[in-house]
């Protein structure tokens, strides 16, 4: 069977994403909102095809690196594994001493950030990637991060929209767009959870490997 990425699976779960705060957005903007507008092709049905496909596709030109800063409010080390050792000694799953322990020989225990986000992706991450506590972790963060990026690009799409294309208040009113950016606030703290969770997954999966499967 051909490889799927974690990204590709998520496409139909994301397009939902934005479709639903739309279809809210929409609604509040209506007095009488008709459902069967989307059973056949109409106006309304067009502009959101179109917001969806260009907030979707702006989403995919902005930087991995940069949605990690919105997501983590950081400019630098913003990924959780920069932080995997101070994560791990919040997390009730994992014997502190035994962890300190088992990451020694790696690296030391106040290493910096830089150090401790290396040692965390080559070798525990990356050995592990495909376990299922970390996968289904690290789908649920490339899902929510995205979820905040394409959400505040539809909130901006529609501002944007609204202020040149005088159409386009026919389908939203003005107050509506605090809808996308109140998904892009609930995504970006879901992503922010499941990207530590991720990590501490790893952790905790890594610790159960007997100590000749560790690179």
């Amino acid at each position: 069977m051909a490889w799927i990425s974690l990204k590709t699976q998520n496409l139909p779960l994301l397009a939902t994403v934005i479709a639903a705060q739309l279809l809210i957005a929409h609604y509040l903007s209506q007095s009488g909102f008709d459902w069967a507008l989307f059973e056949r092709f109409s106006a309304d049905s067009a502009v959101m095809a179109v917001v969806i496909l260009m907030a979707a596709l702006l989403s995919n030109v902005l930087p991995a690196s940069l949605k990690h800063q919105l997501v983590y409010l950081r400019r630098k080390n913003a990924l959780p594994g920069h932080r995997f050792m101070q994560l791990a000694a919040h997390d009730q799953r994992i014997d502190l001493l035994a962890f300190q322990q088992k990451i020694m020989p790696f690296m030391v225990l106040n290493a910096t950030e830089d150090q401790q986000n290396r040692v965390w992706y080559q070798h525990i991450y990356q050995p592990l990637q495909n376990a299922p506590l970390v996968k289904d972790a690290h789908k649920a963060f490339l899902l929510w991060r995205d979820s905040m990026v394409v959400s505040l690009f539809t909130g901006l799409l529609l501002v944007i929209s609204m202020l040149c294309m005088p159409l386009v208040e026919q389908f939203f009113k003005p107050y509506s767009v605090t809808v996308s950016f109140c998904f892009a606030l609930a995504c970006g703290i879901a992503a922010n959870n499941c990207g530590k969770r991720m990590v501490t997954n790893a952790v905790v999966t890594w610790l159960m490997q007997p100590r000749s499967n560790q690179k």
